[in-house]
């Protein structure tokens, strides 16, 4: 036995459980095995590789800084917990 085949077995041993018969389970990654080989024979020497078969584009927004000044007192106004002294009041965590 070669070593495709050697793994051809130990996989359709795992398999084993599927309701089909190992005999199919075999021939089926044989073939599998076949087409992957013939992959391996194409030259991709200058293809360049690709994230997605689809040509997406994903427009994006300009960065606009804004001149826009927020004290810390409107932004502790947001908080739903109290404020004590300019700081949020937490639960205790520890108990």
């Amino acid at each position: 036995m070669n070593g495709k085949q050697e793994q051809i077995k130990k996989i359709a041993e795992k398999l084993s459980k599927v309701p089909w018969s190992n005999e199919k389970i075999v021939k089926d990654l044989e073939w599998i095995l076949k087409y992957v080989d013939m992959l391996e024979e194409v030259d991709t020497t200058w293809v360049k590789p690709t994230v997605s078969v689809v040509q997406v584009w994903t427009p994006l927004r300009d960065d606009v800084v804004q001149d826009k000044t927020v004290s810390p007192t409107d932004l502790l106004a947001c908080s739903p917990q109290k404020v004590v002294s300019d700081q949020i009041v937490l639960p205790n965590i520890m108990k």
